[in-house]
């Protein structure tokens, strides 16, 4: 054009508006001013909006002062602009002392500095400003309200959310609508609070108001939170139905999220392949769901997919392989992944180094584990930040319990996290008197256990027989009211059946509400260390006319149980049993206790026989059990052949041979 006006520049940038392109609206802007063409009112609110959307003070201070140089005043459109631009820049000073000087403020200015001090989670002022708006003749409208609900509930106040959404309930002005809706059910989504969540999704729907993209989001995740598959079902099926919700992105995203962590990775897959326009969201969510799956194969090829179609690979991507493989167990995997991270030059943050630690605990990798707490140091990051409790679990894992101990020092404010891991540092390195004398001090330091440190110490009282820590620790429990689940009560009956309180045992055993197998596997494992094998019998009978389902380690206790009270028949009953009726093969560890059942009965020929008829080669534990059966019933012969028949021998073995 050989000659542009401001109609030209205006229409130019409007383009670019509506395309999103909000750099290039900055940069025709100043190219507008270069050839002296004076910006209107239609030029200055779209320059300030891209500001906005980019969160460019600079620019949009630099705009503003040349406004000012100019002389222009601008319109009720030009100050909306202007005080959004501050506000969405974090500078609610200046956006307040703009505010303060117009004259005449619409409802929209006063919803702007309502929505900029809720946001930021300043109530006082919020609140202030609704009634400096009354007070200016400005009454609130459902923006007002929004607002406010829409900050209490992102700060996590929700009951502060839920007295204002249930006051614009009743209001006769307005209802809620699905801004206020879809803000109130993210807020219990983001907040741990997935259930109502869901509750008040139902709500918003028999209300006749329908879900836009951002209520579908949050209602999935909350399903992914509650593992909740046929109801995260039900609303993909409702997805499905309405056309603009099926081939929305931040929908898709969070289906594949979903069906992913509910181990659905077929269904997962197949989501990620229908969303069209896939942005890195989508990339990364479908790789974490096959790290956390174990899925080598599949990360590796949806990677170099990934690359092939033109998409890096961010920080995000190789922190969620690198904890997912470590979630699944896989050290080495998620270390290769590490590797990898630094081969391509990314910043290493909070979670990839937690990830990496978490992977060198796994494998005992000390050396690199070290390496990783070098880089800690040099680059100045905070141990308090998750990291150190990282570091303390990696060293007490490769045997430095001081160097663990040591990082534990060092912090200045230790969280239930750090104690929770020096503990449980301590309990695995053997040093449980030391870990129930940290316990004492965590309390003094006015630190509250919670149920990781329940679970934790537990083994400590176990270890010492400690019978009066460990009813001093139960009583907590009940004292507080910890959120007991059945990996506390488990290991409450494990703890007062190791300490001989077998009576006690069976009574929390009884107490528990809801038993899982691992309850079960754990009283029979009591009954039986301690010669009351027709009790673990009984007890193995209870669970099988409780329609449940055992598990080898069910066997290997119950069997274990026969072999210390000498019950022959029963035990050769339940081996054939695990045969027969459970189609589960024998494995090492039930031949081991039929090997101790029949020599210590004396039936050393049947023994002999059984051993050589074994699928596999026996090893020490098999022969120690035969070893210790030699020494009850005096047979020094068949004593120096069990002790000539094995080539490496544990220590709890030594004094027999």
């Amino acid at each position: 054009m050989p000659e542009r006006n401001v109609f030209s520049w205006t229409s130019m940038m409007g383009m670019y508006n509506v395309l999103g392109c909000y750099e290039e609206i900055v940069n025709l802007f100043y190219l507008m001013i270069s050839e002296r063409v004076r910006p209107d009112h239609f030029v200055f609110p779209k320059v300030f909006k891209a500001c906005s959307e980019l969160k460019d003070f600079r620019v949009g201070k630099d705009v503003y002062d040349y406004m000012i140089s100019i002389e222009f005043e601008g319109n009720a459109c030009v100050k909306r602009a202007l005080l959004d631009m501050f506000i969405k820049c974090g500078r609610m000073e200046i956006a307040t002392e703009l505010f303060e000087e117009i004259e005449y403020k619409d409802v929209v200015m006063w919803n702007m500095m309502v929505s900029g001090y809720a946001s930021r989670g300043d109530f006082d002022k919020a609140l202030t400003c609704v009634k400096d708006m009354k007070l200016d003749g400005v009454l609130p409208d459902q923006v007002t309200w929004n607002s406010i609900i829409t900050g209490y509930a992102q700060s996590g106040r929700l009951k502060e959310a839920s007295k204002w959404f249930s006051q614009m309930n009743d209001s006769k002005d307005f209802k809620p609508n699905l801004v206020s809706w879809t803000a109130l059910i993210a807020g219990h989504e983001q907040n741990g609070n997935s259930s109502q969540a869901l509750h008040l999704f139902k709500q918003m729907l028999n209300q006749g108001v329908k879900p836009n993209s951002r209520t579908i989001a949050s209602v999935i995740s909350a399903c992914t939170n509650l593992s909740m598959l046929q109801h995260g079902k039900e609303i993909h099926g409702y997805c499905i139905k309405k056309d603009g919700l099926r081939s929305d992105l931040m929908v898709g995203n969070s289906l594949v999220d979903f069906y992913a962590k509910c181990q659905c990775l077929d269904a997962a897959r197949l989501e990620f392949d229908k969303i069209k326009q896939k942005d890195l969201v989508s990339w990364n969510t479908m790789l974490a769901g096959y790290a956390v799956k174990g899925s080598y194969e599949d990360a590796i090829k949806l990677l170099n997919e990934m690359e092939i179609q033109g998409v890096e690979p961010d920080t995000v991507t190789w922190n969620g392989l690198i904890t997912g493989f470590t979630q699944n167990g896989q050290g080495e995997t998620a270390l290769e992944f590490f590797y990898r991270m630094n081969q391509a030059d990314m910043d290493l943050n909070i979670t990839s180094i937690s990830g990496a630690l978490a992977a060198c605990t796994q494998v005992k990798d000390l050396k690199l584990g070290k390496k990783i707490h070098g880089y800690v140091i040099r680059h100045c990051i905070q141990l308090s930040t998750g990291v150190g409790s990282a570091l303390i679990s990696m060293y007490a894992a490769c045997s430095c319990l001081k160097n663990s101990f040591s990082i534990f020092s060092q912090l200045s404010t230790r969280d239930i996290v750090i104690w929770n891991s020096i503990l449980a540092a301590f309990v695995q390195s053997g040093q449980v008197i030391d870990a129930l004398n940290l316990l004492r001090h965590m309390i003094f330091s006015n630190v509250k256990p919670d149920t990781v440190t329940i679970v934790s110490v537990l083994p400590a009282c176990s270890k010492l027989a400690a019978l009066r820590q460990g009813k001093e620790i139960h009583q907590f429990i009940i004292r507080h009211g910890l959120s007991v689940g059945s990996f506390v009560w488990n290991a409450l009956i494990d703890m007062y059946g190791r300490c001989g309180a077998i009576q006690k045992s069976r009574k929390v055993f009884d107490l528990v509400p809801r038993k899982d197998l691992v309850s079960w596997n754990v009283m029979i494992s009591v009954y039986g260390m301690h010669g009351f094998g027709m009790d673990a019998v009984n007890l193995f009978r209870r669970l099988r006319a409780m329609g449940l389902k055992p598990n080898h380690v069910t066997f290997t206790n119950l069997l274990s149980a026969c072999s210390h009270s000498g019950l022959l028949d029963e035990g050769w009953k339940y081996f054939e049993m695990m045969k027969k009726e459970y189609n589960m093969e024998p494995a090492m560890e039930q031949y081991c206790c039929m090997v101790d059942l029949m020599a210590r009965a004396g039936q050393f020929d049947e023994t002999l026989d059984f051993i050589k008829k074994m699928p596999f080669e026996p090893n020490s534990a098999v022969w120690g059990s035969l070893l210790g059966a030699c020494r009850i019933h005096c047979n020094p012969d068949l004593a120096e052949y069990a002790a000539g028949s094995s080539s490496a021998w544990p220590d709890q073995y030594n004094c027999l041979l």
